[in-house]
């Protein structure tokens, strides 16, 4: 089973699942499960989303079941999930996806994690797609000459995924239409790894950054997915856009000092040339 089969809940409703769980105070029946997230399911033998979200649960290490009972509790990143923490829920999806905090890189999210790669190979501030472009324009630009995307009945779980992980967004100029935007899954990182309002270098975020979403242009998964980084301190358009965005939104400031010696290289189109930055910081604001 892929994250991208037809029988795989959309991660929306696996938060329904989820959140139920969070909620309880210890392990959870699987009859109890169905009924109340399934009270109007007559039959109870026939399999529904509380069968495959558990199933795609338990395959990328999140839940498990509890003794012979069949009894589930969260698991892994999800282990210690308060029901009300949404931003938990997506970094646990996606250390689980990315294989990181102990996971292991699950089978299940391969193709996921190949058309991540893709899409944030891309550039957010110029091209936004539907599945017809895909299809027709970008099925033969992965480096191995495969299609990203083998049918158009991954195009909308790609897209849902994407979105919960932070790391894709709706354009919000043109109606169904996906960008790569990774700007929440970029602002959950600094968040959790970045001291507030204290000035670090620009290349130890850059490497920060590419650790903690593998995904990204120069990262581990990226690279050994053939897309390989000309320079260590090039900052793809993808992470570029969620950078400037953060410094738009006013939670980053990014400086530049004519003396450093490695600033990162950011691609901003409004420049004839590439941006340069020797450090950033990330600042608390209201709403963060």
């Amino acid at each position: 089973m892929a994250l991208f089969a037809a029988s795989v809940p959309h991660p929306g409703e696996i938060w329904v699942v989820v959140r139920f769980l969070a909620s309880q105070s210890g392990p959870v029946a699987y009859d109890t499960l169905r009924r109340f997230l399934e009270p109007h399911s007559r039959d109870s033998k026939k399999l529904g989303t509380v069968h495959y979200t558990l199933a795609a649960l338990r395959s990328l290490g999140l839940a498990e079941e509890s003794g012979d009972d069949q009894e589930w509790i969260l698991a892994g990143a999800l282990a210690d999930l308060r029901s009300d923490d949404y931003a938990a829920f997506q970094g646990a999806l996606r250390s689980a996806v990315l294989g990181l905090r102990g996971h292991q890189p699950a089978e299940i999210a391969d193709d996921l994690r190949r058309a991540l790669v893709w899409s944030l190979s891309r550039d957010p501030f110029s091209e936004s797609f539907t599945w017809a472009l895909v299809e027709v324009h970008h099925q033969g630009d992965a480096p191995d000459g495969e299609s990203v995307l083998l049918n158009g009945t991954r195009w909308s779980p790609f897209t849902a995924w994407a979105t919960t992980l932070g790391l894709g967004a709706p354009a919000p100029h043109i109606g169904q239409r996906y960008i790569p935007d990774c700007t929440r899954a970029v602002q959950q990182v600094l968040q959790e790894h970045l001291p507030a309002d204290a000035p670090a270098d620009a290349l130890d975020v850059l490497r920060l950054l590419r650790e903690h979403l593998p995904v990204l242009p120069g990262g581990d998964i990226s690279e050994s997915s053939g897309y390989e980084s000309p320079d260590d301190r090039a900052v793809g358009t993808a992470l570029s856009f969620a950078l400037m965005r953060g410094e738009h939104e006013k939670w980053l400031v990014m400086s530049s000092d004519s003396d450093a010696q490695q600033p990162i290289k950011l691609q901003d189109p409004e420049r004839l040339s590439v941006r340069h930055c020797s450090s950033i910081m990330r600042q608390e604001i209201a709403n963060d």
